[in-house]
């Protein structure tokens, strides 16, 4: 069994391993060493010295080759990555193949962005006195980064932390999930394969109650957190003063199907956003109106949907839907499903744990807003359905929720489709494809509940840098 020390520059270390297992059925893959108080420290401290001698020195041309360096590694290693986010998350290889790819689409996407961010010149003769003035603005690097990252995407979502803080020229922290820990020390190792030194990038694997302690510490300039609102939320009131913030919660997922819609069209994308990766996707397809026209026809098409999906062995390249991350979320999820039957749902298909951590994908019909099935993230292989007559009604109750990240809405008319795009209250609203639709170039992000900040490749390269402004008195006639 593979065995990771810290990978943490000059760390003492604490000789506390832990086994990182299989969600799917308990196989320890490896062990993995869990940072000390003193270690900590240590990272904190390599973040705030490296920024000053080694990141604010390194030119945007160093920091894209190095970035390429490590996405030509991440290729050449794309069966085995894929292999390791199966094995340490329970995403189906399937899944985890595209992901390895999207990651080595992310980190060369960063390099060639931090080659063309560029500031602008300002116009400073629009007011009398102020003519003989030149003024540009830059962007420099903000400084230490905490990226505290989810097990569902262990490998592009460590990429689109880190590879977006480093592109801009900041040292970085990563605090994996406990989970996953084992694609983040594999990033780490190819920026150091790729001439990074050591020191720049820390990977702190440690107990969740010791993130306080990195994310209080005035040393860190920027926090990137990905996962529960609870633990979000908290976090954002223990930072420092003027410290930014990113979050990425998750959501309630809605999807509209319209009058116009044809539900044949519709039925792979709308089964692909519920159950992708067993519903553990922040931006899953969770509750989905129907036109009461195309009602019946669609519970039908879903319901041989949904039965022809697989679940089991993620490494299996058959598999569609592995096991949940843990036998704890699999009882939340089978409640949750309990409860709504007893307040009046109908299922349809499903509801029922399997072996190895794995649930049944599920179907409820008849399902109410008032039901927490529906109005909390479920974050689980599980699909509301409910038949609608007035689009206004369902707009409204989309909006009142708590959460406002990405709404799908189908159809083939093209007016009523704008018209949701902008009557819905949401960061994104995706016609025609799915709520968990996403490229990552695109900007991405929730509000409300469902987050802070916008993430996407360019929009999070300039969230981690200072925008400067530099003004010269030229003390001449020339206007410029």
């Amino acid at each position: 069994m593979d065995k990771f020390p810290l990978f943490i520059h000059n760390a003492s270390g604490t000789n506390d391993y832990y086994q990182v297992k299989s969600p799917y059925n308990g196989e320890p893959l490896a062990l993995v060493e869990r940072a000390g108080a003193d270690d900590i420290e240590q990272a904190l401290a390599n973040a705030g010295r490296f920024f000053s001698s080694v990141m604010l020195k390194m030119p945007a041309w160093k920091r894209a080759e190095i970035l390429r360096n490590v996405a030509s590694m991440m290729e050449n290693d794309l069966e085995d990555l894929s292999l390791l986010i199966a094995r340490e998350g329970g995403k189906p290889l399937k899944d985890a193949r595209v992901e390895a790819k999207r990651a080595v689409n992310t980190t060369r996407l960063c390099a060639d962005e931090i080659l063309t961010l560029s500031g602008e010149q300002i116009r400073m003769d629009r007011a009398s006195g102020s003519e003989n003035n030149l003024a540009v603005t830059v962007y420099q690097p903000l400084g230490p980064v905490l990226a505290i990252s989810a097990f569902n995407h262990p490998l592009n979502l460590i990429c689109h932390q880190v590879c977006t803080a480093f592109a801009a020229g900041n040292t970085v922290i990563i605090k994996p999930a406990s989970q996953t820990p084992l694609s983040a020390l594999r990033i780490a190792a190819y920026f150091r394969k790729a001439g990074l030194e050591d020191g720049v990038i820390n990977v702190v694997v440690t107990r969740g109650n010791k993130m306080e302690r990195l994310v209080s510490d005035p040393r860190i300039r920027f926090l990137s957190f990905i996962g529960s609102e609870e633990v979000g939320w908290d976090l954002r009131r223990k930072v420092s003063e003027g410290v930014r913030v990113a979050l990425e919660h998750g959501g309630t997922g809605s999807a509209i199907m319209l009058d116009s819609c044809t539900p044949e069209n519709a039925i792979s994308s709308i089964v692909r956003g519920a159950f992708y990766h067993s519903g553990q996707v922040c931006v899953s397809t969770q509750n989905l109106y129907i036109h009461t026209s195309i009602y019946d026809r669609t519970i039908e098409l879903l319901k041989n949907g949904i039965k022809n999906l697989k679940t089991g062995d993620p490494c299996n390249p058959e598999t569609d839907l592995g096991p949940l991350i843990t036998p704890e979320d699999v009882l939340r999820v089978d409640q949750l499903i309990k409860d709504a039957v007893a307040a009046g749902a109908r299922l349809i298909c499903g509801g029922t744990p399997l072996d190895n951590n794995c649930y049944a994908p599920t179907l409820l019909a008849d399902t109410g807003i008032d039901m927490a099935v529906m109005s909390k993230e479920v974050f689980g292989p599980v699909l509301s359905v409910l038949a609608f007559s007035d689009l206004d009604q369902v707009i409204n109750e989309i909006n009142s929720s708590r959460y406002s990240f990405q709404t799908a809405v189908y159809g083939n008319e093209i007016d009523s489709a704008l018209y949701c795009a902008r009557e819905i209250d949401a960061r994104a609203v995706i016609v025609n494809n799915s709520t968990a639709f996403r490229v990552d170039w695109m900007p991405f992000g929730g509000a409300r509940a469902s987050g802070l900040g916008t993430g996407g490749v360019r929009d999070s390269i300039i969230d981690m840098s200072n925008k400067k402004l530099i003004v010269l008195s030229t003390n001449t006639s020339l206007n410029l």
